[in-house]
């Protein structure tokens, strides 16, 4: 579980999984302090970073030999469609590979976890107060507020 906290600093956010911290931003012109990536390029950063390790592993298990794996990321959130989001990215592998070989690694890494996360159906459901939350992960009597994105 991911843990979001305000730190004093307007709108920067602590992410802490329990082990590693990041930190989260908002541009200064938002009332931010423009320290830190703003929660979509979060986001973005996810994807970009699991589809890089998943061409790299691709790579490695058929002894392709590469010396660099970049990709580069942005979305488009459409104000025109209503809950449509779309990621653009330009991958470059480098290294001593065919056209078809990069192709061909390019095409199974779409299957990457986050990519598949990004394409599931979602929800999002409050399960109620952080302790009784956190201990089993069942919703308690507050009001579920659970909706579809």
């Amino acid at each position: 579980m991911i843990t979001s906290t305000s730190t004093g600093e307007n709108y920067v956010i602590e992410l802490s999984d329990g082990s590693h911290i990041s930190y989260a931003d908002v541009p200064a012109e938002s009332g931010g302090q423009d320290k830190f990536q703003r929660p979509g390029d979060i986001l973005t950063s996810s994807f970009a970073a699991c589809m890089n390790m998943t061409m790299q592993r691709i790579l490695q298990e058929r002894g392709l030999d590469y010396d660099k794996v970049m990709i580069e990321a942005d979305f488009d959130w459409s104000k025109t469609e209503r809950n449509r989001l779309e990621f653009y990215y330009i991958v470059d592998i480098q290294g001593n590979l065919t056209e078809q070989e990069k192709e061909e690694v390019k095409a199974e890494a779409r299957n990457c976890t986050v990519c598949q996360y990004l394409q599931a159906e979602k929800t999002l459901t409050e399960i109620g107060h952080w302790r009784e939350a956190k201990e089993g992960y069942e919703t308690i009597s507050v009001e579920n507020k659970s909706s579809e994105i």
